[in-house]
């Protein structure tokens, strides 16, 4: 058996229900995001073994490099694509209270060597808070410009601040690392984490990515498979190479991760992006329906719900819509007669 058979024979046509983490934007009321098992079962599915450290690489897609790193006890908080391009992470650690961003922004021409050296001066100038003991220096091939924050809205913080930049290959990279209550026995906190990144020259495929974040994505680890599953779709989008069996994961799961985890803007834009390059295939229809659902717009939900069902015979082998009326997506439209009404006729015609 092929592994997009055990693939799609692994994912049935059956639908599972997840709830979503409370974030603090929704209140009290957990929101539930409707969740198609696409289990990835053929391209290393076993569960992988968490660990203390968080590790990972930052590329930008048509780049042969990454930034690599390895961060112990740090957690990743944001991994995503700017609109202008840039890759931006951000991670904490909650143990230390040590935060670190990183962001690639690439440039259409080359720069002068004392171009970050200049941007770190740059951010001196007009700083967003009151800032002292600023001091410059070097570690590897990174510029280095430090501040300290003492106090913020009458409060005392104590807040350092280290801003790292290197310019390679036509890319800026930069890095930022704080911590509040910083005393001076911190400083190898902010050291160890310069020193765990470095470039590597070997970027890996939008399949090795493919497979790092459904190994995540398999362990419900919604957040930290949105970075690998990003990245591999900022590769597809510049060189495909996955077949579309597998290019229907890809983006289908991304949606899922960004729905699961609050981002509905995010799971739509992905959905959207989906339907402009298949606009036959119908789950992605149905999947912009849960999440308009999600986001209490009743019109939308109701006509991607109908496109869904419209292109019901574009599903692959092994799939099949799931039944609207029992996704937990459209519980609270259930309500509405008109909506019922179409569900369950819907519903019918599977």
């Amino acid at each position: 058996m092929s592994a997009v058979a055990r693939l799609r024979q692994s994912s049935g046509a059956a639908r599972r229900q997840f709830r979503v983490l409370n974030f603090g934007v929704m209140g009290n009321t957990c929101l539930r995001f409707c969740v198609r098992s696409l289990a990835f079962v053929a391209l290393s599915c076993a569960a992988q073994q968490s660990d203390a450290s968080l590790r990972g690489r930052l590329t930008l897609p048509a780049k042969d490099w990454g930034v690599v790193m390895t961060l112990p006890g740090f957690v990743a908080k944001t991994v995503e694509t700017k609109p202008d391009g840039r890759r931006y992470m951000v991670a904490e650690n909650e143990n230390t209270n040590v935060v670190v961003s990183v962001t690639l922004e690439g440039t259409k021409s080359a720069a002068p060597a004392s171009s970050c050296r200049q941007s770190l001066e740059e951010k001196t100038k007009h700083p967003p808070l009151k800032i002292q003991d600023v001091r410059f220096s070097r570690s590897g091939d990174f510029d280095v410009m430090r501040y300290a924050v003492a106090d913020f809205r009458g409060q005392r913080v104590n807040q350092e601040s280290l801003f790292a930049c290197q310019f390679y290959d036509n890319t800026y990279i930069d890095v930022h690392i704080s911590k509040v209550n910083y005393v001076t026995a911190d400083e190898p906190l902010f050291a160890d984490v310069l020193n765990a990144m470095h470039i590597d020259k070997v970027q890996r495929s939008s399949l090795e990515l493919l497979r790092q974040a459904s190994g995540l994505y398999l362990q419900h680890n919604y957040q930290g498979a949105i970075g690998p599953y990003s990245q591999s779709l900022e590769l597809e989008k510049a060189n495909p190479t996955l077949e579309k069996s597998l290019w229907y994961v890809l983006v289908d799961n991304l949606g899922m991760s960004y729905g699961v985890t609050g981002n509905l803007q995010k799971a739509k834009e992905t959905f959207e992006y989906g339907v402009s390059k298949d606009p036959e295939y119908p789950l992605f229809y149905y999947n912009l329906a849960c999440t308009y659902a999600e986001m209490d717009d009743a019109t939308e939900a109701k006509d991607y719900l109908k496109k869904a069902f419209d292109h019901k015979a574009n599903t692959m082998p092994g799939e099949r819509l799931p039944d609207p009326r029992k996704d937990d997506s459209f519980q609270k439209l259930m309500k509405n007669k008109e909506f019922r009404e179409l569900a369950e006729a819907l519903a019918r015609s599977r």
